[in-house]
């Protein structure tokens, strides 16, 4: 089971992408050298759990749901992870990413960076409100200051729903000297960005989902809270990354461990209240989309019976590695799927433009 801490620097941001919800964060602010001296002194408790029980590795990403070069100390932070012996990534737009930001991010040892640019041109300018031959210039510049030192990514995220557009975008930066790519669909950041087809309370195959995960014994489960922890720029912990609202707050670094959370989170995902329920990434929901691709000719049984297989698998390995770090935890999951709460009325979300 691969682990990783994302310590959040800010959730404040220089981009407007008409992908991302933005608005939608409650409060937002800049992580400040004590709380995340506090997240990493709790980073270094849970990587000895880690390796001796679940005989794997810990890295960090300092990133959460901002940019990350907003905060002043996003060099120093880096340095400070690296000197305590961790794989080191980041994850930026770049448009901040200078020379002397590059320099100072590849002297404190940063492994790896992921950039997400995934239009040009005035497009570009369009969707994410920044100027796009600095970002360019940036990349090109940072790739080849970071060569033999830190691996470079670019993100692009589908959020046209054309592959060929994604393509072309690959194309381009390769042709840049970019060689390291993740290409991802869209994520609706558990359901605080509003995506037509991702309104899974209101799809038929939803009850479809969950009578073919019941009649298969199978309690699915996202991993996602306990592969990839996450600390909030203020010090708590929450859910995952998808918790964009900031709804589950599971207390302080500075009052709990990373292992104290572990129990919480296996209610919240058991129960799939209140954010899994509207998220993309959550099992059932993952079942609905598939069934919902077969009604429309996309797909077909043989992939859904693969899905619903990997997971009852993932699910497994996911209570396989929690039963060790808390023994009798899995007295949480109920035999039977838990009915799934309503959907609280007055919940505003943010629509999605597709162009």
């Amino acid at each position: 089971m691969y682990a990783r801490v994302d310590i959040e620097l800010t959730n404040r941001c220089n981009a407007k992408c008409t992908f991302c919800p933005r608005d939608q964060t409650p409060h937002q602010g800049l992580m400040t050298p004590e709380i995340f001296e506090q997240s990493l002194a709790r980073t270094i408790e849970y990587r000895t759990l880690v390796e001796e029980i679940l005989h794997t590795e810990l890295s960090v990403a300092l990133c959460g749901l901002g940019e990350p070069l907003l905060n002043k100390h996003a060099a120093a932070f880096t340095r400070r992870v690296k000197a305590e012996g961790f794989r080191c990534g980041m994850s930026s737009n770049a448009a901040l990413l200078d020379e002397r930001r590059g320099t100072e991010l590849l002297d404190a040892g940063l492994d790896e960076i992921f950039i997400n640019v995934g239009e040009r041109d005035e497009r570009y300018e369009e969707i994410y409100q920044l100027p796009f031959e600095r970002t360019r210039d940036n990349v090109v510049r940072f790739a080849q200051q970071a060569e033999g030192r830190c691996d470079v990514w670019i993100v692009l995220v589908d959020y046209r729903h054309q592959p060929d557009h994604t393509a072309e975008m690959k194309r381009y930066w390769q042709d840049l000297g970019i060689k390291y790519f993740q290409e991802y669909e869209i994520i609706n950041r558990g359901g605080a960005l509003f995506v037509d087809h991702m309104q899974f309370e209101q799809l038929p195959e939803l009850a479809e989902a969950r009578a073919i995960l019941a009649d298969g014994g199978t309690q699915p489960l996202c991993g996602a809270p306990f592969g990839y922890l996450f600390v909030g720029y203020d010090g708590n912990y929450y859910l995952c990354c998808s918790d964009w609202r900031k709804e589950v707050p599971l207390g302080s670094v500075f009052e709990r461990s990373f292992s104290d959370t572990v129990g919480d989170k296996l209610r919240h995902v058991v129960s799939r209240a209140p954010i899994c329920r509207t998220c993309n990434l959550d099992p059932i929901n993952r079942l609905t989309e598939e069934l919902q691709a077969i009604g429309q000719g996309q797909s077909g049984p043989a992939e859904r019976e693969a899905l619903v297989a990997e997971m009852a698998e993932h699910s497994t390995m996911v209570i396989k590695a929690l039963e060790k770090l808390q023994p009798g935890i899995s007295s949480v999951i109920p035999e039977t799927l838990a009915a799934a709460p309503p959907v609280p009325e007055g919940r505003t979300l943010i629509p999605l433009t597709i162009r």
